[in-house]
This record gives structure tokens, C-alpha cells and sequence, in this order.
């Protein structure tokens, strides 16, 4: 298989072809000249999978500190709107321990 191939290849396409290579083999007939090349392949396959789970992991990491990020942003307007009996908000809580 080409090197191209291999890194288009998805995750769960690549998923399958390691359980078909598992299946190959824990067979009992295992022909010993398919072995190393299908170890070799495996082992392509399992850094392709490792790759993408890093890559996805990075992305959703990415999104959590995205939407980190705008959390703050987002309380602070809610403090700043009207309460439903038309009441201004507070600035501050600890100024009514003062009083």
C-alpha cells in the first residue's frame, strides 16, 4: 500500500484492517511469510490511530479553551441586564454586609 494511502486512510477503516490482521493472525495455520508483513502493517496502522486521537484530542482540548474563554465574557453581560422585576443588578454583594 502506498504512503499516500495510508495517511488518507480514517480511523475506522483503519480500526477494521488491524481487527482483520488480529484475526489473520490468531489463526491456527498461520502462514509464518504473512507474518512479518502483517505485523509491519499493523504497526502503520496502529501510529495512524494513535495520530488521529491526537489530533482529536488536540481539537476538543482546543474547543474546551475556546468555550473557556467565553464564559467569563458571557456572565458578566447576564450581571449586567435588568433583573425581571426591573431592578438594577448589584455591582457589588459585599457592599450590603457594610451596611
Amino acid at each position: 500500500m502506498s504512503a499516500k494511502k495510508q495517511e488518507t486512510i480514517g480511523y475506522a477503516a483503519a480500526v477494521e484492517e488491524l481487527e482483520s490482521i488480529l484475526a489473520v493472525l490468531e489463526r491456527d495455520d498461520l502462514d509464518i511469510d504473512v507474518l512479518g508483513p502483517q505485523v509491519q502493517r499493523a504497526a502503520v496502522l496502529i501510529r495512524i490511530c494513535r495520530d488521529r486521537i491526537a489530533v482529536a484530542r488536540d481539537d476538543v482540548e482546543q474547543i474546551i479553551v475556546d468555550l473557556g474563554s467565553l464564559a467569563p465574557a458571557t456572565s458578566a453581560a447576564s450581571r449586567d441586564e435588568p433583573t425581571d422585576e426591573g431592578e438594577e443588578p448589584t455591582e457589588d454583594l459585599d457592599e450590603s454586609a457594610e451596611d
